[in-house]
Protein backbone atom coordinates (compact mmCIF):
# COMPACT_ATOMS: atom_id res chain seq x y z
CA UNK A 1 0.00 0.00 0.00
CA UNK A 2 0.88 3.59 -0.84
CA UNK A 3 0.22 6.47 0.56
CA UNK A 4 0.99 10.06 -0.61
CA UNK A 5 1.77 12.15 2.43
CA UNK A 6 0.75 15.74 2.48
CA UNK A 7 0.77 18.35 5.25
CA UNK A 8 0.23 22.38 5.32
CA UNK A 9 -1.46 22.79 1.77
CA UNK A 10 -2.69 26.13 3.35
CA UNK A 11 -4.76 27.12 0.82
CA UNK A 12 -2.22 27.56 -1.92
CA UNK A 13 -4.09 26.08 -4.85
CA UNK A 14 -1.32 25.93 -7.21
CA UNK A 15 1.11 24.16 -5.27
CA UNK A 16 -1.79 21.29 -4.17
CA UNK A 17 -2.33 20.99 -8.24
CA UNK A 18 1.24 20.51 -8.95
CA UNK A 19 1.71 17.97 -6.30
CA UNK A 20 -1.71 15.93 -7.18
CA UNK A 21 -0.23 16.36 -10.79
CA UNK A 22 2.80 15.01 -10.07
CA UNK A 23 1.53 11.91 -8.18
CA UNK A 24 2.22 8.12 -9.18
CA UNK A 25 -0.42 5.64 -8.44
CA UNK A 26 -1.50 5.84 -4.67
CA UNK A 27 -3.91 3.99 -2.69
CA UNK A 28 -4.83 7.02 -0.49
CA UNK A 29 -3.70 10.23 0.83
CA UNK A 30 -3.26 11.22 3.86
CA UNK A 31 -2.97 15.28 5.14
CA UNK A 32 -1.92 16.68 8.19
CA UNK A 33 -3.68 19.28 8.81
CA UNK A 34 -3.36 22.85 8.09
CA UNK A 35 -4.79 22.93 4.85
CA UNK A 36 -6.52 26.19 5.08
CA UNK A 37 -4.35 29.51 6.38
CA UNK A 38 -2.20 32.37 4.87
CA UNK A 39 -2.87 31.53 0.76
CA UNK A 40 -5.61 32.84 -1.77
CA UNK A 41 -7.64 29.35 -2.27
CA UNK A 42 -9.17 28.05 0.91
CA UNK A 43 -12.31 26.80 -1.03
CA UNK A 44 -10.84 25.72 -3.79
CA UNK A 45 -8.30 23.24 -1.80
CA UNK A 46 -10.65 22.01 0.29
CA UNK A 47 -12.93 21.33 -2.62
CA UNK A 48 -10.00 19.31 -4.45
CA UNK A 49 -9.20 17.43 -1.86
CA UNK A 50 -12.58 16.00 -1.12
CA UNK A 51 -13.05 15.27 -4.86
CA UNK A 52 -9.48 13.31 -4.70
CA UNK A 53 -10.78 11.46 -1.47
CA UNK A 54 -7.98 12.95 1.07
CA UNK A 55 -7.90 11.83 4.85
CA UNK A 56 -7.43 14.79 6.50
CA UNK A 57 -7.07 15.96 10.28
CA UNK A 58 -6.88 19.41 11.77
CA UNK A 59 -4.37 21.80 12.15
CA UNK A 60 -4.24 24.69 14.43
CA UNK A 61 -4.95 26.81 11.56
CA UNK A 62 -7.78 24.71 10.13
CA UNK A 63 -9.58 25.29 13.69
CA UNK A 64 -8.96 28.69 14.05
CA UNK A 65 -10.65 29.51 10.88
CA UNK A 66 -13.59 27.28 11.28
CA UNK A 67 -14.42 28.15 15.03
CA UNK A 68 -11.90 30.99 16.04
CA UNK A 69 -9.78 29.25 18.53
CA UNK A 70 -6.29 30.48 18.90
CA UNK A 71 -6.59 33.29 16.87
CA UNK A 72 -5.41 35.41 19.82
CA UNK A 73 -1.79 33.00 19.58
CA UNK A 74 -0.94 33.92 15.66
CA UNK A 75 1.19 36.74 14.60
CA UNK A 76 -0.83 39.58 13.24
CA UNK A 77 -0.21 38.37 9.40
CA UNK A 78 -1.45 35.01 10.18
CA UNK A 79 -4.44 35.93 12.60
CA UNK A 80 -5.57 38.44 9.68
CA UNK A 81 -5.11 35.71 6.51
CA UNK A 82 -7.36 33.23 9.17
CA UNK A 83 -9.88 36.09 9.62
CA UNK A 84 -10.36 36.70 5.84
CA UNK A 85 -10.45 32.60 5.29
CA UNK A 86 -13.57 32.59 8.02
CA UNK A 87 -15.14 35.24 6.19
CA UNK A 88 -14.80 33.66 2.74
CA UNK A 89 -15.79 29.88 3.58
CA UNK A 90 -19.22 28.92 3.07
CA UNK A 91 -20.98 28.28 6.24
CA UNK A 92 -20.20 23.99 5.22
CA UNK A 93 -16.54 24.25 4.51
CA UNK A 94 -16.57 26.25 8.25
CA UNK A 95 -18.35 23.39 10.01
CA UNK A 96 -16.54 20.46 7.67
CA UNK A 97 -13.29 22.19 9.50
CA UNK A 98 -14.67 21.95 12.96
CA UNK A 99 -15.79 18.60 12.63
CA UNK A 100 -12.06 16.95 11.49
CA UNK A 101 -10.65 14.81 13.83
CA UNK A 102 -7.58 16.24 15.36
CA UNK A 103 -5.62 12.98 15.34
CA UNK A 104 -6.77 9.36 13.23
CA UNK A 105 -5.44 5.57 12.75
CA UNK A 106 -5.87 5.65 8.73
CA UNK A 107 -4.27 2.09 8.52
CA UNK A 108 -2.84 -0.81 11.07
CA UNK A 109 0.09 0.36 12.81
CA UNK A 110 0.12 4.41 11.70
CA UNK A 111 -1.04 7.72 13.85
CA UNK A 112 -1.78 10.87 11.67
CA UNK A 113 -1.64 14.08 13.47
CA UNK A 114 -0.57 17.98 12.88
CA UNK A 115 1.51 18.81 15.84
CA UNK A 116 2.49 15.78 17.46
CA UNK A 117 0.66 13.33 19.77
CA UNK A 118 1.10 14.55 22.43
CA UNK A 119 -0.43 18.07 21.41
CA UNK A 120 -2.02 17.52 18.00
CA UNK A 121 -2.54 21.04 17.14
CA UNK A 122 0.55 23.07 18.39
CA UNK A 123 3.62 21.14 19.02
CA UNK A 124 6.55 21.36 17.09
CA UNK A 125 9.12 18.32 16.69
CA UNK A 126 12.19 19.25 14.86
CA UNK A 127 14.39 16.21 16.51
CA UNK A 128 14.18 12.57 17.66
CA UNK A 129 14.53 13.64 21.33
CA UNK A 130 11.47 15.66 20.99
CA UNK A 131 9.50 12.91 18.98
CA UNK A 132 10.53 10.17 21.92
CA UNK A 133 8.51 12.15 24.14
CA UNK A 134 5.39 13.15 21.92
CA UNK A 135 5.08 9.56 20.92
CA UNK A 136 5.64 7.84 24.70
CA UNK A 137 2.19 7.02 25.16
CA UNK A 138 1.32 6.40 21.70
CA UNK A 139 -0.14 2.79 20.83
CA UNK A 140 1.13 2.84 17.61
CA UNK A 141 4.85 2.67 16.22
CA UNK A 142 4.56 5.40 13.67
CA UNK A 143 3.11 8.79 13.37
CA UNK A 144 2.70 10.86 10.41
CA UNK A 145 2.77 15.13 11.20
CA UNK A 146 3.26 18.14 10.03
CA UNK A 147 3.14 21.53 11.37
CA UNK A 148 7.43 22.35 11.16
CA UNK A 149 6.64 22.62 7.25
CA UNK A 150 10.56 20.81 7.39
CA UNK A 151 10.69 17.39 6.05
CA UNK A 152 11.98 15.29 8.37
CA UNK A 153 11.60 11.44 9.76
CA UNK A 154 12.61 10.63 13.71
CA UNK A 155 13.52 7.28 15.22
CA UNK A 156 13.49 6.77 19.12
CA UNK A 157 15.23 4.18 21.06
CA UNK A 158 12.32 2.20 21.32
CA UNK A 159 11.61 1.62 17.63
CA UNK A 160 9.48 4.31 16.90
CA UNK A 161 9.12 6.11 13.69
CA UNK A 162 7.52 9.95 13.25
CA UNK A 163 7.49 10.90 9.53
CA UNK A 164 6.83 14.79 8.29
CA UNK A 165 6.65 14.87 4.63
CA UNK A 166 7.03 18.83 4.95
CA UNK A 167 4.62 21.93 3.52
CA UNK A 168 2.86 21.81 -0.04
CA UNK A 169 2.07 25.70 -0.13
CA UNK A 170 4.43 26.93 2.24
CA UNK A 171 8.07 25.46 2.60
CA UNK A 172 9.82 26.46 5.75
CA UNK A 173 13.27 24.99 4.70
CA UNK A 174 15.17 27.29 2.19
CA UNK A 175 13.87 25.40 -0.52
CA UNK A 176 10.41 26.92 -2.22
CA UNK A 177 9.09 24.53 -3.98
CA UNK A 178 6.16 22.16 -3.22
CA UNK A 179 7.44 19.13 -0.06
CA UNK A 180 5.66 15.70 -0.15
CA UNK A 181 6.62 12.40 0.50
CA UNK A 182 5.54 8.87 -0.68
CA UNK A 183 5.12 6.65 2.00
CA UNK A 184 4.98 2.06 1.73
CA UNK A 185 2.82 1.45 4.85
CA UNK A 186 4.23 -2.37 4.67
CA UNK A 187 7.63 -1.54 4.69
CA UNK A 188 7.81 1.56 6.47
CA UNK A 189 9.70 3.73 4.27
CA UNK A 190 9.89 6.90 2.86
CA UNK A 191 10.34 8.94 -0.21
CA UNK A 192 10.48 12.92 0.16
CA UNK A 193 9.95 14.32 -2.76
CA UNK A 194 9.61 18.06 -4.24
CA UNK A 195 7.94 19.63 -6.95
CA UNK A 196 8.46 23.10 -9.13
CA UNK A 197 5.40 25.19 -9.30
CA UNK A 198 4.24 28.99 -10.08
CA UNK A 199 4.79 30.67 -6.88
CA UNK A 200 4.67 34.06 -8.96
CA UNK A 201 0.98 32.93 -9.48
CA UNK A 202 0.20 32.03 -5.69
CA UNK A 203 1.90 35.22 -4.90
CA UNK A 204 -0.03 37.01 -7.42
CA UNK A 205 -3.62 35.42 -6.18
CA UNK A 206 -2.32 36.65 -2.68
CA UNK A 207 -1.87 40.03 -3.58
CA UNK A 208 -5.29 40.02 -5.25
CA UNK A 209 -7.14 38.85 -2.45
CA UNK A 210 -5.40 42.02 -0.03
CA UNK A 211 -3.65 39.43 1.87
CA UNK A 212 -0.30 40.34 4.14
CA UNK A 213 2.44 41.01 1.44
CA UNK A 214 4.93 39.30 4.07
CA UNK A 215 2.84 35.84 3.43
CA UNK A 216 3.63 36.28 0.00
CA UNK A 217 6.60 37.31 -0.37
CA UNK A 218 8.28 34.36 1.82
CA UNK A 219 6.81 32.17 -0.39
CA UNK A 220 9.97 33.07 -3.12
CA UNK A 221 12.29 31.87 -0.34
CA UNK A 222 11.00 28.74 1.09
CA UNK A 223 10.62 30.72 4.34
Amino acid sequence: MTVALLSDVHANLVALEAVLGDLPGVDAIWVMGDTVGYGPDPADVLALLRERGAILVAGNHDRAVATGEGLDLFNAAARMAAERHRSWLSGADRDALAALPISLEPAEGYSICHGSPRDPLWEYVFDARTAAFAMAGLRVARCCVGHTHVPATFRTGDGKLMINPGSVGQPRDGDPRAAYALLDVVGATVEFRRVEYQVSETQRRMRGRKLPEMLADRLAFGL
